[in-house]
């Protein structure tokens, strides 16, 4: 029945003939055997550690490397491992020589033992990459924020240093404009200063016979305006002792 993969109906027979012979260690490792090719590998466990315990060491030592494949099985690598050395070293030391069917055991057992060691070590290196990647991605993260911080800083360094150079040019520029009105000529300044000043008439000849003639024509105009004052007072007289006329 366990050779046509009919684990139950094994476990079942082997069940009934330990209930009968218990301490068989051949039942035991057969029960073993059958729960562990139904995935029942805790129990599997249990039954194969006590068939260890017995003084069949052949079966001791197929019972360490199953528990060792059980381990595997349950991905308990360091276990595994462990268990695998136990059954190697069950064959040599109580098997010399061996015989064909130990001999391939002890074959299988150390493919087994050097295979979950090389994947061991191969998952511990991959594990430090991981965790070398990680702190190297935390170290990029940090030095990213800090020279976005350095960045942040010397922007606001540059910006009064460009009001700085903004006011320096300009101060600089006006010492240029006065340095450069100190430096005018002496000549030019005189022509600025006789410019502001209020330019004065020619005092002359013809300014002084223009005057001659002006006051004349003041004098005639005076006794023009006499002559009318008096022409019209006399009308004013007249008109005085002129009779109303009455429209009745």
């Amino acid at each position: 029945m366990y050779q046509n993969g009919k684990y139950d109906e094994a476990y079942g027979k082997y069940a009934d003939i330990q209930q009968n012979e218990p301490e068989i260690p051949q039942v035991n490792f057969n029960m073993a055997d059958a729960l562990y090719k139904k995935g029942k590998f805790d129990e599997a466990t249990r039954l194969f550690q006590k068939v260890v315990g017995s003084d069949n060491a052949e079966l001791k030592a197929k019972s360490s490397y199953n528990i060792g494949n059980t381990m595997y099985k349950q991905g308990k690598m360091k276990e595994s491992l462990e268990w695998y050395k136990k059954a190697l070293d069950a064959i040599d030391e109580t098997f010399p020589p061996l015989d064909r069917d130990l001999d391939a055991l002890r074959n299988d057992a150390k493919y087994n033992y050097e295979y979950v060691d090389k994947k061991m070590k191969e998952m511990e290196q991959k594990k430090q990459e991981q965790n070398e990647q990680k702190e190297d991605d935390k170290q990029k993260k940090e030095e990213d924020k800090q020279s976005g911080k350095n960045d942040k800083d010397n922007q606001e360094e540059k910006e009064p240093q460009k009001e700085n150079d903004t006011k320096n040019k300009e101060d600089q520029q006006q010492d240029k404009d006065k340095k450069e009105q100190n430096q005018r000529p002496e000549k030019d300044k005189q022509k600025e200063q006789t410019s502001k000043q209020p330019q004065q008439l020619p005092q002359n000849q013809d300014q002084k016979q223009m005057t001659k003639e002006a006051a004349g024509r003041l004098l005639d105009a005076i006794n023009q305006s006499e002559k009318e004052a008096r022409n019209v007072k006399k009308d004013e007289q007249r008109s005085q002792h002129r009779s109303v006329e009455k429209d009745w």
